[in-house]
């Protein structure tokens, strides 16, 4: 538009400046009869658009919760020891759903399996400390859930010494107690039952021959000591000759040890604490 304006002004400009140079009016070419002008029609006015209000997309639900999360008194059973989380929330919970396309494989309720994956967790943003309470730095990075389990202030409970905490809890809770017993120092098994009866080892002799020290107990302190001497009597390397299973075989609860024992190294013990498969059989574990 503006050019067309620049235009038309440029043209009257030099319309007027020749009539101004000729001087005189000619006579000779009568001038023309004025033409009136023409009036082009207007444009219609477009109607108004009218938007038509889009109702937001509403939030896709949650997904459901497994449906054998236990309940406040299954869990003060399974999970008896002091917590720091105010509320309960499970590891299914908290890894809830699955990844796209896989599903958690079944687990009876009150399994080892089924007890795993219900192990309770802090609250989120909570962070990874080590057993005096110091932060562990970069502790969260790739950290999904922390169990919410007690360590005590000794630097006991590692890698091989959590998983005889977590078994031995289960059973413990599951009222399979006779059947607690790990392997420690010099390869032989020591029951919580032979704890339960007084028996202790004896460190003045070179194999920690168990000898009768205590009366018999079945409390939850006693039950923590047993554990305790575990712990430091124990560690990976004592527990290398377990059964192996294959990898397509892995199933909750099992363990292994990477990088593997050699002479120059112990290697880390890590538990599969829950376990997902897709329908062409690929898998995917939550370890600890």
């Amino acid at each position: 538009m503006k050019s067309r304006i620049f235009i038309a002004a440029a043209l009257a400009l030099l319309i007027v400046a020749a009539a101004a140079c000729n001087g005189r009016t000619s006579t000779r070419n009568p001038a023309p009869a004025p033409v009136a002008p023409i009036t082009e029609p207007a444009e219609p006015t477009p109607p108004p658009v009218i938007a038509t209000p889009v109702a937001p997309r509403p939030p896709e639900p949650p997904p459901p919760p497994p449906a054998d999360i236990p309940d406040a008194a299954a869990v003060a059973k399974w999970y008896p020891w002091t917590r720091r989380a105010a509320a309960y929330e499970s590891l299914a919970q908290r890894t809830n759903p699955p990844p796209k396309g896989f599903s958690r494989v079944p687990a009876a309720i009150g399994s080892y399996a089924w007890w795993l994956r219900h192990l309770p967790v802090l609250a989120p943003g909570e962070p990874l400390r080590y057993h005096d309470g110091s932060l562990v730095p970069r502790g969260n990075s790739g950290v999904t859930a922390i169990v919410d389990l007690d360590t005590g202030r000794r630097d006991l409970q590692q890698c091989m010494d959590v998983l005889i905490r977590l078994r031995a809890e289960y059973l413990r809770a599951a009222g399979l107690e006779r059947r607690i017993s790990f392997r420690y120092t010099g390869g032989r098994y020591f029951s919580w039952s032979s704890w339960q009866k007084g028996l202790r080892p004896d460190r003045t002799t070179p194999d920690l021959k168990l000898m009768p020290k205590a009366a018999w107990s079945d409390s939850r302190g006693s039950f923590m000591g047993y554990l305790q001497t575990l712990f430091y009597d124990t560690g990976t390397m004592h527990h290398q000759n377990e059964p192996a299973v294959a990898p397509a075989e892995l199933a909750i609860g099992d363990f292994f040890v990477y990088p593997p024992i050699s002479s120059t190294q112990n290697g880390h013990a890590v538990i599969v604490l829950d376990l997902a498969v897709s329908a062409t059989g690929e898998r995917r574990i939550v370890v600890a």
